[in-house]
């Protein structure tokens, strides 16, 4: 996969449509992207991620009983706002963990969509 990346890597743009699937495919696992598997999904997902809009999903998981592991993307400045707003309240803190392209947190609330 390495070979890719560094012949990828000296292109100025990629012309991901003249890809095979199977190089797409390690394209996006490489960048750890969330997609369709279908070839126009994983294109457009490419795309957003060279252009730096490509957004993970806030991953969201039970951490005690009453608690919520929540890692949010630092490029997803609406639920960067929201968990802040926690934190000031005391309902939430900072784990200072970034790990998977996330920043995670603790909360006693769940996030919205």
């Amino acid at each position: 996969m390495s070979e890719f990346f560094c012949i990828f890597n000296e292109m100025k743009e990629i012309e991901y449509s003249k890809l095979r699937l199977d190089v797409l495919q390690k394209l996006i696992t490489y960048r750890e992207i969330e997609c369709k598997e279908t070839k126009n999904e994983m294109i457009k997902y490419l795309q957003l991620y060279d252009e730096g809009k490509y957004i993970r999903e806030t991953t969201c998981e039970k951490y005690e009983k009453d608690k919520f592991l929540i890692g949010i993307d630092t490029g997803n400045q609406k639920q960067l706002v929201e968990i802040g707003k926690l934190v000031q309240s005391g309902n939430a803190k900072d784990t200072n963990t970034y790990y998977n392209c996330r920043k995670y947190y603790i909360s006693n609330v769940k996030l919205s969509e």
